[in-house]
């Protein structure tokens, strides 16, 4: 699915952003004040060297590299010698009184209940589906495509896992749809993640690639067709056009979507998940017959050859999804609600990620519908192939309600992100506990571990947390919806390969860079997890706080 980044050279400092008013909002927390100190050690193939962690109000970080398999648990182990670095954070002391509430678990009939909720096009209008997995057709059978001139396929597709399709503009390969679509006189959505492998523009005249196009042969300048012209999202009804203003990238996933609304008489195109262009006052298409192509212009045409992949190519026809079904469709990479043992793993965003779930039991009520009961050395959940996770160029955010049921002091990882499915490779607790019961939210910027420390949890209690990452804002954490701490800006320094995350543990990753995390299992639950292509803002936070 979806994530690489840089280097950074200077030290992160970690600003407290709550004042004392507000802290007496973030309920359900009581804020461990310290004057502590935490250590980690780090050990070299070739050398040793030590280094301390100090803190102020909270803890700091230091680490070495993301290539060990085994250590110990405040250990991190690497082929070279280690340099290490701290970030400061600081956080304030409150208390807070709140009632804990347990409710007892009932059977919910997963389907029944729409505790599994996402399908291709939403809800309303009819939905043609190109996934793309190693065969033309469409998801539900009415709208087969052909390949002309032998396409591959290519695997991993966007999300990680699967296919994609692969056309090659010099050797002329598209694909052509029989059954005719009818777009006419009503709204419509064409939507699709692109991987072009040459973006081209020209000064003097339009260079166009061609993702679906739908072309009347017998009636003049009837079409509907989306494409990049000139390196830039397109969409047209012939003279009733619109065209974005960002250039797509070359070598990296990107997603494109079109809308038309019928009853607003509106276009919009969309990089991204983001309105990049938008026509109030387009008439609707007038095609009543035609040929459809992905790919190219049809036959008669001739040229606007795509060069690249495509994958997870749908068609809604009468319906304009919304910008938030757009914004969701192009950066959700996974919704669990964790609602379903019996679909434990059940992903209810867009891309329809099964994860692993092992040794997990439905909680005593979740903090949204059920939850699950991490309550053992083996509990873990997990999700593989995020393909941005593994990408420099990709900002993030990961939400999820999680409430303990053991002292917190004996620290935990909550979430742990690697390059190998058993925790080792490139790996990092993004999400865990201090020895003081402190929540941590850690980044890496290739030399050592960049982290935010929050309050301290209460045993029973619910707490939201999100951690956001972009290059501008660094790490931000929020709890309960309120922006708690963050770090400098810095770059990310992925592993630029498809990434696992994994809630509870960090499996076989004891040797990772952990910084004032202490690694071990999480004992308690976890309710609805989020990962997300994208930065959250405040707004989407406080909504996900607030169910």
């Amino acid at each position: 699915m979806k994530i690489r980044f840089g280097h950074y050279t200077s030290t992160s400092a970690v600003n407290t952003i709550l004042t004392s008013s507000q802290l007496s909002t973030v309920t359900s927390l009581t804020s461990i004040s310290s004057t502590s100190s935490s250590s980690t050690s780090s050990t070299s193939i070739s050398s040793t060297s030590s280094s301390s962690t100090t803190s102020t109000t909270s803890s700091a970080t230091s680490a070495t590299s993301f290539t060990s398999t085994s250590s110990t648990s405040s250990s991190s182990t690497s082929a070279t010698s280690s340099t290490s670095t701290s970030s400061t954070s600081t956080t304030a002391t409150t208390t807070t009184t709140t009632t804990t509430t347990t409710t007892t678990a009932t059977t919910v009939n997963c389907l029944a209940s729409g505790a599994i909720t996402h399908a291709p096009g939403g809800q309303g209008g009819e939905s043609v589906l190109y996934t793309f997995d190693q065969t033309p057709n469409d998801s539900y059978g009415n709208y087969n495509a052909v390949p002309v001139n032998n396409p591959k396929y290519i695997s991993p597709g966007y999300n990680g896992r699967g296919y994609a399709i692969r056309l090659l503009s010099n050797q002329s390969q598209y694909l052509t749809i029989a059954n005719y679509m009818d777009f006419y006189n009503t709204s419509l959505t064409v939507e699709a993640w692109i991987y072009p492998l040459a973006v081209l523009t020209s000064t003097t005249s339009y260079v166009d690639m061609v993702i679906y196009a739908q072309t009347n042969t017998t009636t003049q300048y009837q079409y509907m067709w989306m494409m990049l012209k000139n390196g830039k999202s397109y969409g047209t009804f012939f003279y009733d056009d619109i065209s974005g203003s960002t250039t797509f990238q070359v070598n990296r996933w990107q997603h494109i979507a079109l809308t038309y609304d019928y009853a607003t008489t509106t276009q919009v195109v969309y990089i991204n998940g983001v309105v990049d262009g938008t026509n109030t006052l387009a008439p609707p298409c007038l095609i009543t017959s035609g040929i459809q192509t992905i790919g190219s212009y049809p036959p008669i045409y001739n040229g606007g050859f795509f060069n690249g992949y495509i994958d997870q190519l749908e068609i809604l026809f009468n319906r304009a999804k919304t910008s938030a079904e757009i914004l969701d469709d192009a950066t959700l990479v996974g919704y669990y609600s964790m609602d379903c043992l019996s679909y434990p793993s059940w992903d209810s965003g867009p891309n329809q990620i099964t994860g692993v779930a092992v040794g997990l039991t439905s909680g005593d009520g979740g903090r949204v519908g059920q939850s699950y009961l991490f309550n053992t050395t083996s509990s873990y959940f997990q999700i593989t192939g995020l393909v941005l996770l593994g990408q420099s160029y990709s900002p993030f955010s990961f939400a999820m309600w999680i409430r303990p049921i053991i002292s917190v002091t004996s620290g935990g990882t909550i979430l742990h992100v690697s390059s190998n499915a058993n925790g080792t490779g490139w790996c990092i607790p993004f999400i865990g506990l201090s020895s003081q019961g402190e929540i941590l939210a850690l980044g890496y910027d290739g030399r050592s571990t960049v982290q935010v420390t929050g309050p301290g949890l209460v045993v029973g209690q619910w707490v939201h947390i999100v951690e956001t990452f972009s290059p501008l804002n660094g790490i931000r954490l929020y709890i309960n919806g309120i922006l708690y701490g963050q770090t400098n800006a810095f770059v990310y320094n992925a592993s630029g390969v498809p990434m696992a995350a994994t809630l509870g543990q960090s499996l076989k990753g004891t040797g990772c860079y952990h910084g004032g995390i202490q690694i071990g299992n999480y004992r308690g639950e976890i309710d609805e997890f989020y990962i997300y292509s994208r930065e959250l803002s405040q707004t989407d936070i406080i909504t996900l706080a607030n169910p």
